[in-house]
Parts: C-alpha cells; sequence; structure tokens
C-alpha cells in the first residue's frame, strides 16, 4: 500500500503541469496590452494642419503686386525687374528720396507698386545697388546697412 502511494506521487510530479505555460502566456499578453495602450495614449498627436514655414525675413510689409517692367524703358524698366526679383529684399529697405513722409509710402517696395519708381532716381539707383549686393551674395542685414551708408541724406521738406 505505501508503494502505491509513492508510485502515484511521483507520476504526478514527472507529469508537467498545463497550467502553468498558460498562465505565463496570459501574463504576458496583459503586459504587452497595457504597453501597448500607454505607448498609444502618450504618443503625440500628428498635426491636424501642414506646418508653416518660417520666413527668414519675417511677413512682406507692402503686400501690393509691383508694376510690370514692360511699362517702363532703360534703368526704370531695370529697377522695375530688380525689385520684382528680390520684392523681400526690396521691402525692408528705407527709401532715402523720403516718399514715405511726402507720399505716406511703406517702404522702398511701395515705390514700384505705382509709377514713383520710374520718376525717382534715388528710388532706382537704391534698387539697383540692392540688387548689385544681392548678387555678391550679402546678407539682408549687409545690404540694408550699405543702403544706408550710401543713400542716407537729412530729411529736408519741400518748400511750396
Amino acid at each position: 500500500m505505501g508503494r502505491k502511494k509513492n508510485q502515484k506521487k511521483s507520476n504526478r510530479d514527472a507529469v508537467p503541469n498545463k497550467k502553468k505555460p498558460m498562465q505565463i502566456i496570459a501574463l504576458a499578453t496583459l503586459v504587452v496590452c497595457i504597453l501597448a495602450g500607454v505607448y498609444y495614449v502618450s504618443k503625440p498627436g500628428a498635426p491636424s494642419k501642414p506646418v508653416a514655414k518660417v520666413d527668414p525675413f519675417g511677413p512682406m510689409i507692402e503686400t501690393r503686386p509691383i508694376l510690370s517692367p514692360a511699362l517702363f524703358t532703360g534703368r526704370a524698366a531695370m529697377a522695375y525687374r530688380y525689385a520684382a526679383e528680390i520684392p523681400k529684399i526690396i521691402d525692408s529697405q528705407f527709401c532715402y528720396c523720403y516718399c514715405k513722409r511726402d507720399h505716406g509710402h511703406k517702404t522702398l517696395l511701395t515705390c514700384f507698386t505705382n509709377n514713383h519708381g520710374a520718376k525717382c532716381d534715388t528710388c532706382i539707383e537704391e534698387v539697383i545697388y540692392a540688387y548689385e549686393l544681392n548678387k555678391q551674395g550679402k546678407s539682408i542685414d549687409e545690404i540694408v546697412i550699405a543702403i544706408d551708408k550710401k543713400f542716407y541724406r537729412p530729411y529736408r521738406p519741400r518748400r511750396i
């Protein structure tokens, strides 16, 4: 009688327990599901709108279109063409014919949204000089400084 009990015990120990691997698989599945849920909840969402590129020059001050160079001849046509090629640089320039005070212009680019740029030698020369500096690879800050040095003159109001 004692022998049979010992044999039965040893047979039970020899047969693998089928519940343990199932418990390990269930536990591993639960851990993976929890980790996947935490990742899904904590990941950053995709932007709903496309992200705009930042413009290093900032927004334009003058937003009106530049007149066509075909309307003009000579250096005036050249200045209108250059202004159309580098509008952001021209828009950052102060106009030293002082049309801002006399005519309410915003920037040098404003002179080229109407006929003023074709009649004013100062405006034409500023644009051509800014264009040349740009072609030499100068930065916008260097162009502004060079324009200021070359064209600055004290403001003298017109006498009527």
